[in-house]
């Protein structure tokens, strides 16, 4: 499979659990609700780029 339809097959990182925190993570998935609401519009690019970040980030950590 080429890179490019690697990337095309990228699906929402949400696990049903629709609930935020105080500083706007869902606490199922990890994604800040302006990533949620623009899931679909991003390109494939910037949804890998999201998917690979959730992978180290901190939610729980306040915003400066």
């Amino acid at each position: 499979m080429s890179e490019q339809n690697k990337l095309r097959q990228i699906k929402s990182p949400c696990v049903s659990i629709c609930k935020y925190n105080e500083n706007n993570f869902c606490i199922g998935c990890n994604r800040h609700m302006n990533e949620i609401f623009d899931w679909f519009d991003f390109t494939d690019e910037m949804r890998a780029a999201i998917m690979k970040d959730l992978l180290t980030r901190d939610i729980s950590a306040t915003p400066e």
